[in-house]
């Protein structure tokens, strides 16, 4: 099966799915940074060229977005150029709030 970009449709879906799921520390995390979903460049690898994902949270420069390919949320620095290299995924999107929760909490 060919892999294709999610569509805004099914990611707003997604994502009102693992909001409803958040514990309460993650929904304060989540309230603070949240913001409304915009499409990041990113890099996974040169063989597979610049792609985007959905940006759903901002911690100043960190990012906590959702990787269509793994199927997970992650959070990332986005380069000097603005692409997204340098990403960890956590899975659902209550463990990622809670990694960029870390960084703001610390």
């Amino acid at each position: 099966m060919t892999w294709r970009p999610v569509s805004r449709e099914l990611f707003d879906k997604i994502l009102k799915e693992e909001v409803k799921a958040l514990t309460p520390t993650a929904m304060q995390i989540y309230a603070r940074f949240a913001v409304p979903p915009f499409e990041q460049l990113c890099s996974r690898s040169v063989e597979y060229g610049v792609e985007r994902v959905f940006v759903v949270a901002r911690d100043e420069n960190r990012l906590l977005f959702f990787d269509d390919v793994e199927e997970d949320f992650g959070v990332g620095i986005p380069d000097e150029d603005g692409i997204l290299r340098d990403m960890d995924t956590f899975g659902p999107l209550v463990a990622a709030v809670l990694a960029l929760g870390k960084g703001a909490i610390n």
